[in-house]
């Protein structure tokens, strides 16, 4: 190539690092109008199409290159983007097993392949992911895109403190790393930290404001998640309330009732008071989603169910009947609420458990089937 078409080449390179993959595509195809048969640029300019979304494209332009290229490693490895990209995870993963069988110390055939394997999502598949992953980590431990890959991998596994330690890995090579910050805000809404995962969202789209868009249903599930915790504080105070009382019993006396009158007024204040300042506390993007959101069913179904829990507190003090009658409906969403979250709690160590004991099960087939074969 000539210096000028070098420095167009490196031009498209440079735009596409900033996003602006039309500008670096349209650089891109005048040159390759000049070089047709130019295996580089056709490469350079399939991911950029496959940036775009426009798949089709890409993979075009792909398999032209495959069909001049003498060496296919890094046009195969772009195949299995593509393919993971448009959905096809089995084919992915056969392009990137391709990959490895023309360089086997390749770390990106070795992590397109534990992302295919991974999404697959099978234990077996899982565990073999695994493997490929930990291969990409030694080959390459400065590339933060492994971190990330070994994160999302101990995620499914139920690994979550070695998972944000994974995220914390790719931070340090490169601060301010998106897809890092975005995986330890999907790791915290997983624990219900929904305050915390809406802060590092916000990061996230600090560093990538394009992702807006593709951001709002996940600001959505915060917002309902924030709600639905108003809702367990004053459930919870509420039940506190109820059970100091009937402890009490009669030792109060006359001051019985307006003592349980004025705890119960002061209650749903208090749990108030609590959440405008936990409010004040999230990021604009959260806050202004509830404006738009707040008709919708998860934030209207919470907010009743809170003044049902709130009004049966009050007037239970006054009508014992009445009261339980409000209470009880929340008290139900509460309790399976609570059963929820225990699952949740549980469910990665119950997985963590699953995948050490499939894997022991699946090293001793391995053996036994290789000491038949001998």
């Amino acid at each position: 190539m000539s210096d000028t078409e070098v420095t167009v080449q490196q031009r498209a390179l440079a735009l596409a690092q900033v996003g602006r993959y039309v500008e670096a595509a349209d650089l891109l195809r005048g040159l390759l109008a000049e070089r047709p048969e130019h295996v580089g640029v056709m490469l350079q300019l399939a991911r950029c199409h496959r940036e775009l979304g426009q798949l089709a494209e890409a993979m075009r332009l792909v398999d032209r290159a495959l069909g001049v290229a003498t060496a296919q490693e890094h046009l195969l490895a772009e195949k299995a983007r593509i393919l993971f990209a448009a959905g096809h995870p089995e084919h992915a993963a056969s392009a990137a097993h391709r990959a490895l069988e023309q360089n086997p110390r390749s770390w990106s055939a070795h992590g397109l392949l534990a992302e295919a394997l991974l999404a697959l999502g099978n234990p077996t598949r899982v565990v073999l992911a695994r493997r490929h992953a930990d291969t990409a980590l030694e080959l390459a431990p400065q590339v933060p895109e492994v971190h990330l890959l070994d994160a999302r991998l101990h995620a499914r596994m139920g690994r979550l403190r070695a998972a944000r330690a994974a995220c914390g890995q790719a931070l340090a090579l490169e601060p301010g790393y998106e897809p890092a910050l975005r995986q330890l805000a999907l790791l915290d809404a997983g624990q219900d930290r929904a305050g915390r995962a809406a802060r590092q969202f916000t990061a996230a789209l600090t560093v990538d404001p394009q992702r807006a868009d593709a951001a709002a249903p996940t600001y959505q599930a915060i917002v309902a998640a924030l709600c639905w915790r108003l809702f367990d504080m004053l459930a919870l105070v509420g039940l506190g309330h109820l059970l100091l009382f009937a402890l009490l019993g009669d030792a109060l006396g006359d001051a019985r009732r307006p003592a349980r009158l004025a705890v119960a007024v002061a209650v749903p204040l208090a749990v108030a008071g609590w959440a405008a300042l936990t409010w004040r506390r999230q990021p604009a993007p959260l806050r202004g989603q509830l404006r738009r959101q707040a008709r919708s069913a998860p934030v209207l179904t919470c907010l009743l169910l809170s003044l049902a829990v709130a009004a049966g507190l009050v007037l239970g003090s006054l009508v014992p009947v009445l009261g339980w009658l409000l209470l009880v409906p929340g008290y139900l969403v509460f309790a399976f609420r609570g059963w929820r979250q225990l699952q949740r709690r549980a469910a990665p160590a119950v997985r963590w458990l699953g995948y050490r004991i499939w894997s022991r099960l699946a090293a001793r087939t391995s053996l036994s089937v290789g000491n038949r074969s001998d």
